[in-house]
Formats: C-alpha cells, structure tokens, sequence
C-alpha cells in the first residue's frame, strides 16, 4: 500500500485539528467563566515571574485616570456646545462626540478669534497697517471693477458707501479718481 502524499497528510491533519477544536469549544461553553478565570490568573502569574506586576498595576492606574479623564473631557465638549448654541447643557444629546461636532465649537472660536485678533492689531501702528493692506485685499476685486467702471457706477458705489457708513479702501478712492474710458 503506497504512502500518503503531502497534500492527503495535510488533508487529514487539518481534518482531525478541526474536530479536536470542536471538541476544545464545547468544552469551553460548558462554563465560560472557568476559562476566564484560567486566562485572568495565568495572566497575572505572568506579569509576577517577569517581574511586571507592580509596574502593570500602576499602569492599571493610569488606564483608570485616563477613562475618569475621558469621561469629564466630554462633559466639558458638551458644556462648550452648550454655550455656543445658547441652551442648557441637557439639550445637548449624552452622546455628543466632540470629534463629530468639534466644527461647531470650532468655527464660534475661530469667529470670535478674528474680532479679537482685528481688535489686538489695531493697538499697533505695524497692526493698523496690517489691517490697511487687509481691507485691500478683501475688496481687491471691488477695487478692479471701479478703476474699470462708468462714472455712473462709481458714483453710485460713493453714495452706497455713504449710505451704509462704510470707509472706501485708498485703492478704492484711487479707482474711483480714474477717468472712465467712455461715459455712458
């Protein structure tokens, strides 16, 4: 009789693992709570003969603050929420996940961040001038569109201005000085 080949041999090994792991899980089911007691105290054993016990322990500690430190992270992400919505913090749903929704939060910072940093600059020369060339830039398009405008078009964007109280930019006024090509 001819021996097996290497492929019928891993057959049958494959086989026969399969239902010895049959056999371990229902072994296994038949009182759960063993086998995580054996994982649990085998591994302490380990952290004690490799000489980790105290060391695990401590960071055992850490893992805790760490939860007691996420756990009031998210009580402030949604006191934070809170205010920039303008309710009590009850209304903002247990399950606020700051990460999720941190653009909220985020985007009234940045907002108020803006007028702060407008009201630092313009403590300062260098920061007056900063916000000049600023204002510039943000009606550059503006700008354009009047040195290339009728008369009638600037002159209705002055008396815009004046309505509103709004200051034209000096490229503004330069833009507004420029002759039109041809009246209309």
């Amino acid at each position: 009789m001819p021996g097996l080949t290497v492929t019928e041999k891993e057959h049958w090994k494959n086989r026969i693992a399969k239902r010895i792991d049959k056999k371990i899980d229902a072994l296994t089911a038949t009182d759960p709570g063993f086998f995580e007691w054996v994982n649990r105290e085998a591994h302490q054993k380990a952290l004690e003969s490799l000489g980790l016990a105290d060391l695990h322990q401590e960071l055992d500690a850490f893992e805790k603050q760490d939860a007691a430190i996420e756990r009031r992270k998210k009580v402030l992400e949604r006191e934070m929420a809170a205010k920039v919505r303008g309710v009590a913090i009850e209304e903002i749903e247990d399950n606020y996940y700051y990460g999720a929704h941190n653009s909220e939060v985020d985007k009234a910072v940045d907002k108020r961040k803006v007028l702060h940093e407008e009201e630092l600059l313009a403590q300062s020369e260098l920061g007056r001038q900063i916000l000049q060339f600023r204002a510039e830039k943000d009606d550059l398009l503006d700008t354009v569109w009047l040195a290339t405008s009728s008369k009638q078009i600037k002159d209705l964007w002055s008396k815009v201005a004046e309505l509103l109280g709004d200051e034209t930019t000096q490229l503004q006024r330069d833009a507004m000085a420029i002759a039109p090509l041809a009246d209309e």
